[in-house]
């Protein structure tokens, strides 16, 4: 019965270090972008195992001046601005 008790104790221990090496899913920004801009997005941690997406587009003007737009995207792909 020990044995069995030693087991069950070392599989939960290989199971919950197997999970916490696993990567948290990212958020996929679902936000249209304008035809000729440049799209950066770079994940950062909100909170433990919690990612935002930090976006930066960059739009050309037609005179030549760059335009920078930043916005946010939380896990479940929702943007919004801070």
């Amino acid at each position: 019965m020990m044995l069995m008790k030693l087991q069950l104790a070392s599989m939960a221990a290989l199971i919950v270090t197997f999970a916490g090496m696993l990567s948290s899913g990212t958020a996929s920004a679902g936000v249209p972008t304008p035809p000729g801009s440049i799209t950066r997005c770079e994940p950062f941690e909100v909170e433990r195992y919690r990612f935002h997406q930090h976006c930066i587009v960059t739009m050309p003007d037609v005179d030549g001046e760059i335009f920078l737009s930043e916005y946010w995207v939380d896990e479940y792909g929702n943007p919004y601005l801070m």
